[in-house]
């Protein structure tokens, strides 16, 4: 049977039943009960067979029992039982349903069941939030599901924000701040384990939601990755994440560089690229972020006018602004001029522009009419505590900006008298956030490029890759062997040194005499990952003398270091020229799918960790853009008189990794490190490919 896809009964229900209803008010169910009660406009039904009625409504022993259609069913149960209430749910007709009950798939017991209560939620078509959830809260309907009471969880006032969470303590002190802070709530969804209904289904229901002007999302986990992104891509809306769980502990043991440095948040971060979702470090950014969001449109450009009484502050602010990198340039002639003939000599009419402790209420406002329409934004920072500055002054502003579009951020006044300002603020749309490095960061944000590439739905095929890895797997050769390895940069046409497999010194010997000294060797096992670690490379070999030394020292280092590991021998290896080394990367992530990662190579990747990842595949474009991402993109572009390397071979190499791994579901890690970079083309020095 088809799976629905109308969320709506979640969130317009003509009627819900509260299953394991109880009328104290001290347990989960009684709570949700009352809150129901309290807000609901439609029909309730408690079901509960010990009880006959409840609140003055009449109880009943089941679902079954109830006379009507039921809209949306809230089970509030021992986890046990859950199975068969869905069972009598579907019976009924009752497809749509929340169950706030833990015990399921967060704690190993429960795993078995909530796997049962998904196949159960397939075969008879019903729709889970949850298990292990708040449910939602929708105001302008009244419908409150959570098992918070309204006296220790203030809720919020209808509004526009509206966020999902998969952790329902994080909602909860998100929707107390909202409420104090005066924001108002569209919709709040807790969706727990999303044993059915997901983030990725949420995000595209609300991006169409008339109430919703701004979408927050605090996240633990994906389920379908490549959905989630492409739902964010589609949302003409502002999306505010916060990732909890930033540490990769617990992550699969990985067998190249890639892998290991691939923790889950750093793709997190590539995917919210990806999606032009606004990432937010804090519980305070992520409210700053929505309140920014839910008050002004997203604008453009870099250039801020910074308006204050309080020189300190101001440059302080501006030192901030430059290391989000955004501009604080001086004020342009004409509008210096003009202002210079209208205030007194001492203010200074730079930028920022500081009027001191003589400022007035007009004195602002004529800044911001004289000054705005040559910045893009205006961070405000009013200090009530001077004798002209009046609670008069966001009147004063406001009748100033004359419908202005331009992005306004405001530092809270910190005066007694400063909740008129606030209040005018509030109405024209302008947000106030207490420090100056908040204002910054919203701003900032607020002015972010969103420009995002959809994940591309076809990838250029490379017709002779699958016949290589096809061969290589039916030979069981993994990693890759230097045969395979070499057919595979062929097929991807990147240059390599010459090379050969050696399974002992005498064909060490005869292979590097048919390269040509100087060569490198690298000890060659598919139990070691880095050789270096083991001692396991020698360069610079020039002579047979020094290639026996040198095969010696290898095989007895490996040896020594990794008694368990079966050596299979050594590359003999080309030597290359000097140049800048590089890694590229890619891996399979199990939320994601295929990800690339880029950086400089060789020792620097362990030490400096200095890389940039993106979800697989990348344009041309996108893959300048990580080159230009990391902080050794100078060394590439060439300092101090280095000529610079080929951007555009690494550039076509990334795209040809993230092509192929996407291509190729037997990859699960690819790496080229070292690469050397040149002036004119690159050299993949060594390549490890590892099949799943």
């Amino acid at each position: 049977m088809a799976r629905l896809s109308n969320l709506d009964p979640f969130f317009y229900p003509e009627s819900v039943a509260v299953v394991g209803a109880s009328v104290d008010e001290e347990k989960p169910s009684g709570i949700v009960l009352k809150n129901l009660l309290d807000s609901f406009q439609g029909k309730i039904y408690p079901v509960n067979p010990r009880h006959a009625d409840l609140h003055g409504l009449q109880c009943f022993p089941s679902v079954a029992a109830i006379p009507g259609e039921v809209s949306l069913s809230i089970l509030i149960t021992p986890p046990a039982i859950i199975p068969d209430l869905l069972r009598e749910h579907a019976a009924k007709g009752i497809r749509h349903v929340i169950i706030a009950s833990a015990g399921f798939g967060e704690i190993e017991a429960g795993e078995e069941l909530e796997k049962e209560l998904k196949e159960i939620a397939g075969h008879l078509d019903i729709r889970i939030i949850g298990p292990n959830c708040l449910g939602i809260f929708h105001p302008s309907v009244g419908l409150d599901t959570f098992f918070l009471s309204r006296e220790r969880v203030p809720r919020p006032r209808n509004g526009s924000i509206s966020i999902i969470s998969q952790s329902g303590s994080v909602l909860g002190v998100a929707m107390i701040l909202l409420e104090q802070e005066k924001l108002g709530i569209a919709k709040a969804i807790s969706y727990g384990n999303r044993a059915d209904v997901s983030e990725s289904e949420l995000l595209e229901y609300l991006s169409a939601d008339e109430e919703t002007s701004v979408i927050g999302l605090c996240i633990e986990s994906i389920g379908d990755g490549r959905r989630f992104i492409r739902a964010a891509q589609k949302c003409r809306k502002p999306v505010v994440a916060i990732k909890l769980g930033q540490e990769p502990a617990g992550k699969r043991a990985s067998r190249s560089h890639t892998g290991s440095m691939a923790g889950r948040y750093e793709i997190f971060q590539a995917a919210f690229r990806r999606g032009g979702i606004s990432e937010a470090g804090t519980l305070e950014e992520f409210l700053d972020l929505l309140k920014v969001f839910s008050m002004q449109k997203p604008g453009k450009g870099r250039r801020v006018l910074i308006l204050t009484n309080a020189g300190g502050i101001g440059v302080m602010t501006a030192d901030l602004c430059n290391k989000e990198g955004l501009d604080v340039p001086d004020l342009p002639p004409e509008p210096k001029e003009r202002l210079r003939a209208l205030l007194p000599p001492y203010y200074s009419l730079s930028n920022p522009v500081d009027l001191t402790g003589s400022s007035t209420d007009e004195e602002f406002a004529l800044v911001l009419r004289t000054c705005l329409d040559y910045f893009d934004a205006a961070i405000l920072i009013p200090f009530m505590t001077v004798p002209g500055v009046t609670p008069d002054l966001g009147d004063a502003i406001i009748r100033s900006l004359q419908n202005s579009r331009k992005s306004i951020i405001s530092l809270c006044a910190y005066a007694k008298d400063g909740k008129e300002l606030e209040e005018s603020f509030n109405r024209y749309g302008i947000p106030l956030l207490p420090t100056p490095a908040r204002v910054v960061r919203a701003l900032s944000h607020l002015l972010r490029n969103r420009s995002v590439e959809p994940l591309p739905e076809s990838i250029p095929n490379y017709p002779d890759v699958p016949y290589i890895l096809k061969e290589a797997r039916k030979k069981d050769v993994n990693p890759l062997s230097l045969k395979y390895r070499n057919r595979l940069l062929d097929a991807l046409d990147l240059k390599y040194p010459k090379a050969m497999r050696a399974e002992n010194q005498s064909n060490a010997i005869a292979a590097a005499r048919a390269i040509g000294l100087p060569v490198a060797i690298k000890i060659v096992s598919p139990d070691i990952l880095h050789k270096t670690d083991v001692g396991g490379v020698r360069l610079n070999i020039r002579s047979v003398k020094e290639l026996r030394e040198a095969y010696q020292e290898v095989t007895r280092s490996a040896r020594q270091h990794r008694p368990d590991a079966a050596i299979l021998g050594v590359d003999v290896v080309e030597m290359v020229p000097a140049g800048v080394e590089i890694i590229i990367g890619g891996i399979r992530d199990p939320q994601f799918g295929p990800v690339v990662m880029f950086g400089l190579g060789g020792v620097f990747v362990e030490t400096l960790k200095d890389v940039a990842f993106e979800i697989a595949p990348v344009t041309y474009n996108g893959a300048g853009r990580m080159l230009e991402s990391i902080k050794g993109y100078p060394l590439l572009r060439g300092v101090r008189g280095m000529k610079g390397v080929d951007l555009d071979s690494i550039a076509k190499a990334i795209v040809a990794i993230s092509e192929v791994i996407s291509l190729s579901p037997e990859i699960r890690e690819i790496e080229f490190n070292p690469a050397t970079a040149y002036p004119s083309g690159i050299t993949i020095v060594d390549a490890r490919i590892i099949f799943a």
